[in-house]
């Protein structure tokens, strides 16, 4: 039986501060993009679309400003809430060993001292992400009717630091911080046979990555994987950025498919994307529980296979010493699209593609490390596979659509994505592309810079309170029809980041 709602978006709060600064501050040191070509305000506008951007002030935790406007502004009841996840990928400081959202938390931890709280690892994605982990909990019970969750996305990447000095990636960044409360409407009990088929233990003693990976072959027999989830309690940003469970997906990938890995297949790009999209076809994502109880992991991946989405999905409690690996099957289990709120999602990673956006040691010291062209090559291309699964699920296509809220990870990304996923000739596709640009679509990365795992929150969030402006941009008329995309009613997000993970979600109002 269709279920009228399961969850529902209520109440956003945001940081709105800092600093604007805009790309004359990149010229005249000497910096230059792939090519030899001059870093200045043209060429920066050229290249990513960005303009300005905001940058936090070095004293300020901006998701504990965001999660404190939520509560000032929506009334929400503090006792109500069962979940809070803090969506992030650095976070205020990068060498903070998590969970990072500990820090907000304590703003409402009197009030709900028995949630559940984590932090979610899966990139540029990770609220998206995040929104599907709730779905799951709402889906199948875990979380009751009328119960709140929180999701806090906060990036605060001058403050931590995240790339060297000359490295032109900051140049694409801006700080930013959202708190959105979802409230669950609705679940019934789960109609299936869930089995947990088998839990071990090992001993971690020097790469937790592929002795992850051995340990998960030897538990996972025939079974095709959905999904692998790891509560990632390694504290180290190299571990988390790209989240660890990307990581071990291609490292049991390879395990699994030793020929096409010794033929190079996993160093083509092209050849390593229809692999995937054809034999893996799953997701792998980290969190890092508050306190650190290995059953929260295990719950969380019940609830994925009695969801009736996944048949098999893989938890990981991990540690730097040790690990516990356990393997969940559900059979018989039917997923029930509801009406309204969220109504379906889809994440798949690619671990394949894991160092296109990483976290590397330099000394004592640790950066950012991002393969632009591959990272581009992946946002645009790997659209069509998630988002044509999505759209055939639900009986859609991009059309039918009223609002797209991209990932703004490079303007230039956004056009080429829609491109992938419209079926027609291309001198109709271009005219189309430009038109949902122009009139589907909002952005403010030209304001804002890409804001990693926040803009899923900001865009809806300026939409909803009026700051979005039309403008042209990279020759694309842009935020051209915002009244009236503030009465959409089917809604898309999208978003693609490290890992590399691409995860989607709808929403119908």
């Amino acid at each position: 039986m269709t279920r009228k709602s399961i969850l529902q978006i209520i109440a956003y709060g945001a940081w709105n501060g800092g600093t604007r600064v805009d790309n004359s501050i990149y010229e005249k040191k000497g910096l230059t993009f792939k090519g030899g070509i001059p870093v200045n305000h043209k060429t920066i506008e050229q290249r990513m679309g960005v303009r300005t951007r905001m940058v936090a002030g070095t004293e300020e935790r901006i998701g504990v400003i965001a999660l404190q406007d939520l509560l000032d502004t929506s009334g929400i009841d503090c006792s109500r809430i069962k979940l809070i996840i803090g969506a992030t990928n650095v976070g205020d400081d990068k060498y903070d060993p998590g969970p990072l959202v500990r820090f907000p938390y304590e703003l409402v931890r009197r009030q709900c001292p028995q949630a559940l709280v984590m932090d979610l690892y899966a990139g540029c994605p990770g609220f998206n992400v995040a929104v599907e982990l709730v779905f799951m909990l709402s889906l199948t019970g875990y979380l009751k009717p009328e119960d709140l969750s929180i999701i806090i996305g906060a990036e605060n990447l001058h403050r931590a630091k995240a790339f060297k000095p000359g490295d032109t990636a900051n140049i694409l960044f801006g700080d930013d911080s959202l708190a959105t409360a979802l409230k669950t409407g609705g679940n019934g009990k789960a109609q299936g046979q869930y089995s947990l088929l088998q839990r071990s233990e090992f001993t971690v003693k020097e790469d937790p990555v592929l002795e992850t990976a051995l340990e998960i072959l030897k538990s996972k027999a025939k079974h095709k994987i959905d999904g692998i989830i790891i509560d990632n309690q390694l504290g180290n940003l190299a571990y988390r950025v790209p989240a660890t469970a990307a990581r071990v997906q291609h490292a049991l990938t390879e395990l699994m498919h030793p020929e096409p890995a010794v033929a190079g297949t996993f160093k083509r790009f092209r050849e390593a994307l229809e692999f995937y999209d054809q034999h893996i076809n799953s997701f792998a994502y980290d969190i890092m529980t508050l306190d650190a109880n290995p059953q929260r992991v295990e719950q969380i991946a019940r609830a994925y296979v009695q969801s009736g989405k996944y048949k098999n999905v893989i938890s990981v409690y991990l540690t730097p010493d040790s690990g516990i690996i356990a393997l969940h099957k559900g059979a018989n289990y039917t997923f029930a699209r509801p009406q309204k709120g969220i109504i379906d999602t889809l994440t798949h990673t690619h671990g394949c593609f894991a160092d296109y956006i990483q976290a590397l040691p330099d000394g004592d010291d640790i950066f950012g490390d991002m393969d632009g062209k591959g990272v581009f090559l992946y946002a645009t291309r790997g659209a069509k596979n998630l988002l044509g699964q999505l759209f055939f699920a639900n009986g859609i296509k991009v059309e039918d659509i009223d609002l797209i809220i991209e990932h703004q990870a490079n303007f230039a990304m956004i056009p080429l994505t829609l491109d992938q996923v419209l079926d027609h000739d291309l001198p109709e596709k271009k005219k189309m592309v430009a038109d949902l640009v122009a009139n589907k679509l909002i952005t403010n990365v030209h304001e804002r810079g890409n804001c990693s795992v926040v803009c899923m929150q900001r865009l809806p969030y300026d939409l909803n309170r009026g700051t979005l402006e039309p403008d042209m941009l990279q020759g694309f008329k842009i935020n051209a029809n915002v009244e009236q995309l503030k009465k959409a009613r089917l809604i898309l997000f999208d978003s693609v980041g490290a890992g590399m993970t691409r995860s989607a979600f709808l929403q119908r109002l």
